[in-house]
């Protein structure tokens, strides 16, 4: 009740509210920053509890702040950006919205100190916080955009629809998005599209961090992009007739309408993937050989009618270089054209010359000194020039080691490969001449094994391994190399480091660790896992024998779901740390916290004459405080949590490895 009569005192004093600001919502704003000429808009940003739970391996806040960081720095010169938040200070309050930056004092400077430091707490007073930013953001006075980032609707029970109509009447000039930020937007969500209807803004969901910098960019690109100056009329000429403005067509420069040709890569499908996968490692790729491709003979236009000459530009754009896939254009003669009739018989068509197939010899080097490849290569030439959703299109296959392809005159991409090593190299056949490239993969091999932290070898068939790319995005993110790799067996890869993930048995037992593979050498990386294997069962009285149709859920300290099964007695392997089990048996739920230590089997038993768990228990169990974050310190200054080089609390161990033999040296199999 509380929440709702805070709620009908704000809608009934709208109007009102709006020509005052309120105390509440602008303390602790910064001073106001200039930004003359440049779209006021004030983003609007959830910060409560939701907002912290994780889409993938990140949490939603954290993708956020991710984003609008780059954006605080990229738009700074284009709009004038400030920041409100909301449900982050108070735990139950209509009135929790703060004004943390006016239009123009979000910029690249400000972003880590506005960005970091939220407390989520629980309620969503999305109304209050829409009226907030009005209220900053109309001091600047003209228009204003408003940019609402949340995963929910309202949780005051705030009728949002009427408050954008509110705030569109009195602000003509407002406009208000919406970007939904939920994994699986549902209908609560699509409520929210009310507010952009209302106010003649736009309405975007993302459900993942791709789609919201995607989204964030087209509105923030939106905003910044004036609207299009009205068509004026068009002069007149000679006898009050209109003269035609020029096209854009026409006065697109050549260069602009090439396309760019990109080098096969692993999404070109180039790759083959060593001991029977299909995956694509990351290509390389080397500029073509010899002088660079003259430019196509200029060819000219069929002469314009005198009107069409009218209507050109009085000052033709600039010449360029002509690329090699747009033909050059000649200027247009001033005097008046001959007729077609003439210039048939003035230049008669020459005979076209049949181009005649040019053999070409390719081979391959595990390293520039050598050896020469003999068995296991896969070559596929593809077309040079690129189709319209990027890819190329794949001409032929050969699986020799050193095959000769029969290829017309002109310039084509050839790919290598070696296992999940591979080249990409682009070359240019010329009529009459045949030629023989050599490509130097520079391949190296690494083969993974695992053990427990005593020494203890572990099953292969209970160990898997991905090999990801060393190079992160800004979200962390790797790109994933093979998957399910096999213990054991040796993995060819191009040269270069590479970040390799262990997963012991199937919860969350795993361990990281970065390689280096060298070329013509064979790596030997040995993981050390922390971690046992855990058997739960649930009984009437100690030493009882399990009960069936039990269903369990283990969680680690910080309220993370590890694994969730059904059965008498489930059995996990776990990382070493702090847990806790709930089992959920005929209507009531039981639980037990419990710890794991490293290569120690043991069995875990809940006893239900312990009685249930209380509804407190279970709440702490499954949705504890949020740990502190990284920006967080203690009175001395320093970090709140220390990170450890082991994977305690059912977290992710960061192991090293123990590189093994690194330099034996690598020779070619026959397949």
């Amino acid at each position: 009740m509380r929440g709702k009569r805070c709620v009908g005192r704000k809608l009934l004093l709208l109007p009102f509210a709006l020509l005052a600001a309120g105390p509440a919502a602008a303390e602790d704003a910064p001073a106001s920053a200039s930004a003359p000429g440049l779209p006021a808009t004030m983003l609007v940003l959830d910060a409560s509890r939701s907002m912290w739970a994780k889409v993938g391996a990140t949490s939603k806040m954290d993708v956020l702040r991710a984003s609008l960081g780059n954006a605080a720095g990229d738009y700074q010169d284009k709009i004038a950006l400030g920041l409100v938040a909301f449900g982050h200070r108070q735990s139950s309050s209509c009135g929790d919205s703060q004004v943390l930056a006016k239009p123009g004092e979000l910029n690249a400077k400000t972003q880590s100190k506005l960005l970091f430091g939220f407390k989520p707490k629980a309620q969503k007073p999305i109304a209050a916080s829409l009226e907030a930013a009005a209220k900053a953001g109309q001091q600047q006075g003209g228009k204003l955009d408003i940019v609402l980032i949340t995963d929910g609707p309202d949780s005051c029970k705030a009728d949002i629809c009427t408050t954008a109509q509110a705030l569109k009447q009195t602000s003509p000039g407002l406009r208000i998005h919406v970007l939904a930020f939920a994994a699986k937007p549902g209908d609560d969500v699509k409520s929210l599209s009310c507010i952009a209807e209302a106010s003649g803004g736009k309405f975007i969901t993302a459900t993942n961090a791709d789609e919201l910098k995607h989204g964030l960019t087209s509105l923030l690109d939106a905003i910044a992009t004036p609207a299009a100056p009205a068509t004026a009329a068009a002069p007149q000429g000679q006898g009050g007739a209109a003269v035609p403005a020029p096209s854009p067509a026409s006065s697109q420069h050549p260069a602009d309408a090439t396309p760019a040709q990109q080098p096969g890569g692993p999404g070109d499908d180039v790759g083959v993937a060593a001991e029977g996968s299909q995956s694509a490692g990351p290509a390389q790729v080397e500029p073509p050989s010899g002088p660079p491709a003259p430019s196509p003979p200029a060819q000219a236009e069929p002469a314009q009618t005198g009107q069409a000459n009218a209507a050109a530009p009085a000052e033709p754009p600039p010449p360029a270089t002509p690329s090699p896939a747009t033909p050059a254009q000649t200027e247009l003669p001033k005097s008046p054209a001959p007729a077609p009739a003439q210039v048939a018989a003035q230049t008669p068509p020459s005979p076209a010359q049949p181009s005649l197939p040019v053999p070409c010899t390719f081979k391959a080097l595990l390293t520039d000194a050598g050896p020469k490849l003999q068995s296991g290569l896969i070559w596929r030439v593809f077309a040079s020039a690129a189709a319209a959703d990027g890819s190329h299109k794949l001409l032929s296959t050969h699986r020799e080691a050193m095959p000769t392809a029969a290829l017309l005159p002109g310039e084509y991409l050839v790919n290598a490969a070696y296992g999940l090593s591979n080249l990409t190299k682009k070359i240019k056949v010329e009529s009459g001449r045949s030629i023989e490239e050599t490509f130097v993969l520079n391949t190296g091999g690494l083969k993974l094994a695992a053990v427990l932290a005593n020494g203890e070898a572990l099953p292969q068939e209970g160990v898997h391994f991905d090999i990801l790319s060393d190079e992160e995005d800004q979200f962390g993110n790797r790109h994933k190399i093979l998957g399910d790799a096999k213990p054991g067996l040796v993995i060819r890869l191009n040269a270069g480091a590479y970040h390799i993930v262990s997963l012991y048995g199937d919860a969350n037992a795993t361990v990281r660790v970065d390689v280096t593979v060298e070329p013509g050498k064979l790596t030997e990386a040995t993981v050390k896992h922390a971690a046992s294997k855990v058997t739960f069962k649930l009984v009437q009285g100690a030493g009882g024998e399990a009960l069936a149709d039990t269903q369990w859920s283990i969680l680690t300290k910080s309220g993370d779901v590890v694994k969730e099964n059904a059965g008498a007695l489930p059995t996990h392997i776990l990382a070493a740390g702090s847990y806790a089990v709930v089992a959920r048996h005929g209507g009531a739920s039981y639980s037990r916290s419990f710890d794991v230590g490293m290569g120690e089997a043991k069995q875990i038993e809940v006893v239900m004459d312990e009685g249930p768990a209380s509804p407190e228990t279970l709440r702490a169990i499954t949705n504890p405080p949020p740990p502190p974050t990284a920006s967080d310190e203690d009175a001395s200054g320093t970090p709140a949590q220390a990170e450890t080089g082991m994977g305690f609390g059912g977290d992710a161990p960061k192991g090293s490895g123990l590189l093994v033999n690194p330099g034996a040296l690598l020779h070619p199999r026959a397949p």
